[in-house]
C-alpha cells in the first residue's frame, strides 16, 4: 500500500505551503486533493491512512477530502471524448478500443483551507 507514502508526502507539501503563508500546522481545516479514477491511488486507503498519519501531530485535526476525477479518454479512430470505465474501455461512437488518456490520471493538492476565527 503505497497510500500511507503519499499521505506523508501531502503532509510535506502541506506544511511548506503554510510555512510560505506563515500558517501554523494547527491552523490547518482541511486538505483536498484530487485523484484520478485510473490512476495507481485508491481513495479510499488515502481516508484511512491519513489519522494514522496524523495523531499526535499539529495536523491532526485536519480532514483529508478525496474528489475522484473522471477517467476520459480520446478515441484514436474518431476522435470522440468519452468516459473510459463507463464506457467499458471501449468508444460510444465507433466501438474501437484504441484511445489515449485525457484526463483521470492525476493526483494534484486542490486545497488547503484554515479554521475561520481564533481557535483556543
Amino acid at each position: 500500500m503505497h497510500e500511507l507514502g503519499i499521505v506523508f508526502e501531502i503532509q510535506k507539501r502541506v506544511t511548506a505551503v503554510a510555512q510560505e503563508n506563515g500558517l501554523s500546522l494547527r491552523d490547518i481545516a482541511q486538505v483536498v486533493v484530487e485523484v484520478g479514477e485510473a490512476s495507481t491511488i485508491v481513495p479510499r486507503y488515502l481516508k484511512e491512512c491519513w489519522p494514522a498519519a496524523t495523531d499526535g501531530t499539529e495536523m491532526q485535526e485536519a480532514e483529508l477530502v478525496v474528489e475522484v476525477l473522471i477517467a476520459k479518454v480520446r478515441c484514436k479512430k474518431c476522435g470522440t471524448v468519452y468516459e473510459y470505465l463507463k464506457n467499458h474501455k471501449k468508444c460510444p461512437a465507433c466501438g474501437a478500443w484504441e484511445c489515449v488518456m485525457v484526463t483521470g490520471q492525476e493526483f494534484n493538492i486542490k486545497e488547503i483551507a484554515v479554521f475561520e476565527g481564533e481557535e483556543e
